[in-house]
């Protein structure tokens, strides 16, 4: 109402009755159902007009209209009031209680769904109410009026959900006062909605409300905030990440175009009905969140949005222009209408743009059959990079995979030198000479794994090593065509690909030659690092090769035993060939228990886990019914934690032991002692077999493997001495360092003795 008493119209909802009988802004109102409009309840207490059936009113061009409201919804099925104000809050309210329903049976028992569920319904109860509400129905305002509790139920259910990750949302005693404020303006809208408060106070009430919405939804975003800022660098990242990129889509839109706007200038930049059905963000989200035990990459998310809604940005105002130019659409605010129809169209850019890419992912390789052709070379070549073992196999597998998918283009390997200022070919080529002056004259801007576009082809980099630049050169294809899209990004896929087996091929060359170097360097003393790397190397080869043998031919020769007996036991056989097959059979037994004892030979079982003693125990033991000679081991306990290298080491070098012993000595019986003190393990081996002449010993190292014994203590950077004498049997005695230095001294030199650990 203005100052001469006069009711003019200010707001005008789209797709409203008003807005489909042509009532603008500016227009002045004259009769309410033939009275004036001072008389109308609704007119004079809340300054809206509803539940009439006709209007008098006075237009800007001062013509007076009378208007007749038709109330029968089922002769306006096609309207817009039907659609947006009854049909779209149903179908919202019927998506909220599935999503309810759906938490309630996944985790109803679990105190945080159930307050979830709450806060679902409550939505879904208010969304369904906005057309009773705008209708001044009173259940529909105070249902409406609850929007605020709803905020508060949120925040009780973030503090029951994050209880299970000792976070606290917000505090108790905060947020009950918070929910007693807000449930006090639910209850004074009520009161004044049945007239039992009788003051004109709908404008303080509705600031009221709009400031409750507004304080409330600022807590649980400040809270998100703080939360996310606070455990940003922890694993609850994701998770409150997620949530606060749920919290601000689903309200956000509305808080800003519709709540801020209203307080702020009295107007909404975009119809209520169209910013709140993003509330639906917020059960899609966190019904996965409650039901989901993993987390989707948000972070992949946000970057798509961000970067589709930068990209729509353009495409939208062209076609806003060009909707200008074809319609001349006249508007009473032009601004805030051209707005919503830009935010209607890049929304829908975006989408597309969305949509787009779930189309490229899904259905375009089944569409376009070449795209298979590019994944299945990837994994070809891929497979095929696992067997190269030098720059001869890169080369031909590279030249191979490339010949196949460009047929239409040559290949060529060459090397660039930068400081020569010369392009090095192929063995079997010549390199262009165009090529040549354009790589050099380029050669500063030549990255690893990058593809150069040229006039005469492409370029792949696929390494560099000192001044030498390693290129593959893929010429111009022969039909004139230039290189595709996808042609250039598979390019760039094998450049990588490449790049780095080229990187690992240089850096095991680098180091085969400072092993050869260490190897020619330490002739006359023996390096305990080198020789701990041969002896791993070693065990590595037959902890693999006894796999191969037990998973291959001990199972074959299982396979066929099994065979064996269910033939000889389901068939008659002659009385002649039962005795042969019966050997057969039992010859195949003792094959299949001799590639057992290989395999346990080569990979000991369970050594780390039985310990050193039990280690040996278990050899003597197990080789025990094998030899003609009593093994006695005379251990003390060992408490000390070895690796399962030095574990190893010690089964090998008394299996050794015992072999030179039933191979040579003749011995009845031998002595085996264990023992230690803080630092060192003691090892120590003596029979009673015929011995040998102690000068002679050093020409026994390599007939008995007794140099291999050694090379092996000293690995383990211990200390052995031998004792021997004819007649008087063989002894040995070792001692074995607990701790393994991890930085030793050699020759001057210090060296670290772990390179393979």
């Amino acid at each position: 109402m203005n100052n001469e008493g006069q009711y003019i119209a200010t707001d005008i909802n789209p797709y409203d009755r008003a807005d489909e009988n042509g009532i603008k802004r500016g227009d002045i109102l004259l009769q309410v159902d033939g009275d004036p409009p001072a008389n109308n309840m609704f007119v004079r207490k809340f300054g809206l007009v509803e539940q009439v059936d006709t209007l008098m009113i006075r237009k800007l061009n001062g013509t007076v209209q009378t208007i007749t409201i038709d109330h029968d919804w089922l002769t306006n099925i096609r309207s817009g009031p039907l659609f947006f104000q009854i049909i779209m809050p149903s179908l919202v309210l019927i998506v909220f209680l599935l999503m309810a329903s759906i938490v309630y049976v996944k985790r109803g028992d679990d105190k945080a769904a159930r307050l979830l569920i709450l806060f679902f319904v409550s939505l879904g109860m208010m969304y369904f109410s906005v057309t009773a509400s705008t209708r001044l129905d009173h259940i529909g305002r105070i249902v409406m009026s609850l929007l605020p509790v709803s905020f508060c139920i949120f925040m009780y259910f973030m503090n029951a959900y994050l209880c299970r990750y000792r976070v606290k949302f917000i505090n108790n005693v905060i947020l009950n006062s918070l929910t007693l404020i807000v449930l006090t303006q639910c209850i004074i809208r009520a009161l004044y909605q049945f007239d039992i408060i009788r003051s004109n106070i709908n404008i303080m009430l509705n600031y009221l409300y709009l400031g409750s919405i507004t304080v409330v939804y600022g807590i649980c975003l400040y809270r998100l905030v703080t939360l996310f800022v606070q455990y940003r660098f922890t694993k609850l990242n994701p998770l409150f990440k997620f949530m606060l990129a749920a919290h601000m889509m689903a309200f956000i839109p509305f808080v800003t175009m519709n709540v801020l706007p209203l307080i702020l200038l009295n107007l909404q930049f975009l119809p209520s009905m169209f910013t709140t059905l993003f509330v639906l963000v917020l059960p899609l989200s966190y019904m996965y969140l409650i039901t989901s035990n993993r987390l989707f990459d948000i972070d992949f998310i946000l970057t798509r949005f961000k970067y589709y809604t930068s990209l729509a940005i353009i495409p939208s105002l062209v076609v806003l222009f060009f909707l200008g130019l074809v319609y001349n659409i006249n508007y009473d605010h032009t601004w805030i209408q051209w707005f919503q129809i830009f935010v209607v169209i890049h929304i829908g850019f975006t989408l597309f743009l969305y949509l787009k890419e779930q189309i490229d992912y899904k259905f375009r390789p089944k569409l376009f059959k070449q795209m298979y052709s590019y994944q299945d070379s990837l994994d070809r070549f891929s497979r095929s990079m696992a067997r190269v073992m030098k720059k001869e196999d890169l080369v031909r597998a590279i030249e191979q995979e490339v010949t196949s998918m460009l047929p239409l283009c040559s290949f060529q390997f060459l090397t660039v030198n930068g400081e020569q200022r010369i392009v090095n070919p192929d063995p079997f080529n010549d390199v262009d000479h165009d090529i040549a002056k354009y790589l050099l004259a380029n050669v500063e801007s030549l990255q690893v794994a990058e593809v150069i576009t040229m006039p005469q082809g492409v370029a792949l980099i696929v390494g560099q090593r000192k001044e030498e630049i390693h290129v593959i050169w893929i010429g111009n294809k022969s039909n004139r065509t230039l290189f595709n899209v996808d042609e250039l990004r598979w390019l760039k896929t094998i450049a990588n690909y490449t790049s780095i087996v080229y990187e690992n091929l240089h850096f095991l060359d680098n180091f085969m030659e400072q092993l050869e170097d260490e190897m020619r360097q330490t002739q006359s003393s023996t390096s305990p690092w080198l020789l701990r790397l041969l002896f791993l190397l070693s065990e590595n080869e037959r902890r693999r090769l006894g796999s191969d043998l037990h998973d291959s031919a001990l199972q074959d020769q299982l396979i066929w035993y099994r065979r064996l007996e269910t033939f000889m036991a389901d068939n008659k056989i002659p009385k002649h060939m039962q005795n042969e097959l019966f050997l057969i059979k039992e010859g195949l037994l003792d094959v299949i228990h001799q590639i057992r004892e290989t395999c346990n030979e080569l990979r000991p079982p369970l050594l780390t886990e039985l310990g050193v003693v039990e280690a040996v125990e278990f050899l003597t033991d197990h080789l025990q019914l094998q030899v003609n000679f009593a093994v006695v081991l005379q251990a003390k306990p060992v408490t000390a934690t070895l690796s399962e290298e030095q574990i190893t080491a010690v089964y090998r070098i008394m299996q050794e032991l015992l072999r030179n012993t039933e191979k040579h000595a003749k011995a009845n019986k031998v002595v085996i002692d264990i023992e230690e003190d803080d630092t060192h393990i003691y090892l120590a081996y003596k029979d009673d077999g015929i011995g040998m002449n102690l000068d002679n010993l050093q020409s026994s190292f390599s007939h008995m493997g007794l140099s291999g014994i050694r090379e092996r203590v000293i690995s383990l950077e211990g200390e052995i001495e031998f004792h021997a004498e004819e007649g008087h049997g063989f002894a040995v005695s070792m001692k074995i360092p607990i701790k393994l230095s991890k930085r030793r001294e050699e020759r001057d030199d210090i060296r670290d003795s772990y390179l393979i650990g």
